[in-house]
């Protein structure tokens, strides 16, 4: 009897909470389709880093279990207080507790078996299109694999029970106490809001900003200074300070914000225009019920705008990535002493036929730091380390000989130099425009020279034909003003006739690193453009999934809690929309009044998460400039992408919000009433 009860209880209510179920079966397909990922043997032997990579994927997992656990638990908490009453005429014909609480678990358990093998069925085609998009990414042949993950599945419906047990044994507490007095009354429950003056709400609202700002200026202090208090970990703690500081400053705020808008409300002149009074009143009263869940979906969308900000750089990235890192086939370079060039030419031989190849030096300016002073990156001396510091902060330059040779690998012109002229070569826009800016002498072994140009593209300038540390920039002289200068590393790079196959940068590395001698320091760096692609691929774009993971997660959360609350409310306030149309409000008037409810409601909890995310953009174009304008267009997609998925969201419910308010109700003219009159 209590089944059938249930499954009608289900049938009854379903319609209410299409969102909610819409997004079980969302989050449950995601979270399938990763899991497949980690069991997948063909997609954790494309690359090394795929296992680290996987691990922090199960981390992902158990954060967003936890998310999608409160997301459970604060709805199936909301369905029980508004079916209250309902609960309460069960218990006065005599139901007992225990078989109520048994109703309400198989209620909610029949909703989550029915998302579940939807989750699964559709996560299966999720995970077939993930998987082939990897293949691609990762330039391997793909093949279709219908098998089910069947340890994937056991993961899953594990994540499922761990997300449902502790609610639904939450909701069993509390009807095992509760009384029928107190669920006759418990749909009514509100936060208590304090009757403070207009000073406290005042100071509240400042306490808010000042935590924020506090907070923004602990993540500066993070990243901008190096603190070497509590054994090193001096920054970590700013950074978690600077975290918990802004959480608790979009909690305070949306706590006080519809006191904020009803002092606002009171002084406009504007109150009585266009059902500003109904707009408003049954505005503030949805935020004095939900100001707190209004504060975790603000952080839960602080969370999402930078996980699809991040997930969109790292995607646009990579490619620029690579092409810098590695724009000749094979790159070997040996600080502290002489590359055995032939060693790594016999060793490519082997594997790849060299089409061009060449063995070069880079040198030492020991009276001259150009580029660390026109591009502000000096080092500042540690103590016990300075003479690293000050060899760190030496220009360094190539032979135009072998600039000329390498950027003829390249496809590119040669450049010619007088005596006294010298060229720059960067891979960053942003440093020409400064260095050009600047047109700086160099001035060195007795001699002046005048900056003839400044040229920019990938030219292997990350530790291979770099001057400094993350300079990206190196000085070209002539020939003839390198002859007296001290070497400062051995390079070699070589082009092959298939750059795809050169998969073997570790045992390149590992066969030059034993012709090394053991007289003095050294430091070999290989790079082979297979070997960088395996690994930024890994890097970038698996970060991008997890990003991209992560925050299509907290989209459904957040944008499923408005719209439930706001559907749920739809109900409750019919009456209220039935006096507005005795009063003679239009159908197309109240249907405009519900699409500004709704996106009102949708978009207060977005404007501290935004404000904050334009300060960390801003933040991070000031400390990285190269990046800046990368930034921008990706986060400009990421916001693409939100408002679409949060849109279909915001469009869902107020189709569901304006069918609960004009559904069953008679529009009502004067002369329906002059009728009733005669």
């Amino acid at each position: 009897m209590y089944a059938k009860l249930a499954i009608r209880n289900v049938k009854r209510s379903i319609g209410d909470y299409t969102v909610y179920v819409l997004t079980l079966v969302l989050s449950i397909t995601m979270i399938f389709a990763y899991n497949s990922l980690l069991f997948s043997d063909a997609i954790n032997s494309f690359s090394k880093l795929m296992r680290p990579m996987m691990s922090i994927l199960i981390c992902v997992t158990v954060m967003v279990v936890l998310i999608l656990g409160w997301l459970i638990s604060y709805i199936t908490h909301f369905i029980f207080e508004q079916r209250s009453r309902e609960f309460a005429c069960y218990m006065t014909m005599g139901m007992e507790r225990p078989a109520m609480s048994r109703l309400f678990l198989i209620e909610q358990l029949v909703i989550g078996s029915v998302t579940l093998v939807g989750g699964i069925l559709l996560g299966n085609v999720f995970y077939l299109a993930l998987s082939q998009v990897i293949f691609k990414m990762f330039d391997k042949t793909y093949y279709m694999d219908l098998s089910f993950q069947l340890p994937a599945i056991g993961l899953t419906i594990l994540c499922f029970f761990v997300m449902f047990a502790f609610c639904l044994l939450k909701q069993r507490r509390i009807l095992k106490k509760v009384r029928i007095k107190e669920l006759m009354s418990y749909s009514r429950q509100n936060e208590h809001v304090a009757a403070a003056g207009r000073k406290n709400i005042r100071l509240k609202m400042t306490a808010a900003v000042l935590l924020g700002v506090l907070g923004l200026l602990c993540l500066y202090v993070a990243f901008s200074v190096r603190i070497e208090l509590f054994a090193g970990f001096g920054n970590m703690f700013l950074m978690a300070a600077g975290v918990l500081l802004q959480g608790a400053s979009l909690m305070l705020f949306y706590r006080q914000l519809a006191q904020v808008i009803l002092q606002r409300y009171k002084r406009s002149g504007k109150r009585l225009h266009h059902l500003n009074i109904f707009f408003y009143r049954q505005l503030t009263a949805r935020l004095n019920t939900n100001g707190r869940q209004m504060g975790v979906i603000s952080i839960l969308l602080l969370l999402t705008f930078m996980g699809l900000g991040g997930a969109s750089f790292m995607a646009n990235a990579y490619e620029d990535a690579l092409q810098k890192k590695v724009p000749f086939d094979v790159e070997v370079s040996q600080h502290y002493g002489k590359l055995d060039a032939g060693a790594c030419r016999d060793f490519i031989k082997e594997h790849s036929k060299i089409t061009a190849d060449l063995s070069y030096d880079i040198y030492y300016l020991e009276d001259s730091t150009l580029i660390a002073d026109m591009l502000d990156r000096k080092q500042d001396p540690v103590e016990g380390f300075e003479e690293w510091a000050a060899e760190a902060n030496m220009d360094r330059c190539i032979r135009l000989s072998d600039y000329n040779k390498l950027r003829s690998f390249l496809g590119e012109d040669p450049v010619s130099l007088q005596e006294d002229e010298y060229a720059i070569q960067t891979q960053e826009g942003y440093y020409r425009d400064k260095i050009e800016k600047a047109a700086t002498s160099l001035k060195t072994g007795g001699r002046e020279y005048r900056l003839e140009q400044v040229l920019e593209g990938p030219f292997a300038q990350d530790d291979i034909n770099e001057s400094g540390y993350g300079s990206k920039t190196i000085l070209v002289l002539p020939d003839q003003a390198c002859e007296t200068l001290k070497q400062a590393r051995g390079c070699y790079v070589a082009m092959v006739d298939d750059r795809e196959k050169t998969d073997y940068q570790d045992t390149l590395q590992k066969t030059i690193e034993k012709t090394v001698g053991f007289d003095g320091p050294s430091f070999i760096s290989a790079y082979t453009y297979q070997g960088q692609k395996e690994e930024m691929q890994s890097i970038y774009m698996m970060t991008a999934f997890i990003c991209c993971y992560a925050a299509f997660i907290c989209i459904f959360i957040c944008a499923t809690i408005l719209a439930v609350q706001l559907i749920s409310s739809s109900k409750k306030y019919r009456y209220q929309y039935d006096q507005l149309r005795r009063m003679g409000t239009m159908d197309s008037e109240i249907r405009k009044l519900t699409v500004k409810q709704s996106a009102v409601y949708f978009f207060l909890p977005m404007i501290l998460p935004l404000f904050f995310l334009l300060l960390y953009m801003a933040g991070i174009g000031f400390a990285f400039p190269v990046q800046r304008s990368m930034l921008i267009a990706s986060f400009a997609g990421a916001a693409g992408i939100f408002l679409a998925v949060y849109g279909c969201y915001l469009v869902i419910t107020c189709l569901q919000y304006q069918r609960n308010v004009l559904k069953g109700t008679k529009q009502f003219r004067l002369h329906d009433f002059i009728r009733q009159e005669k």
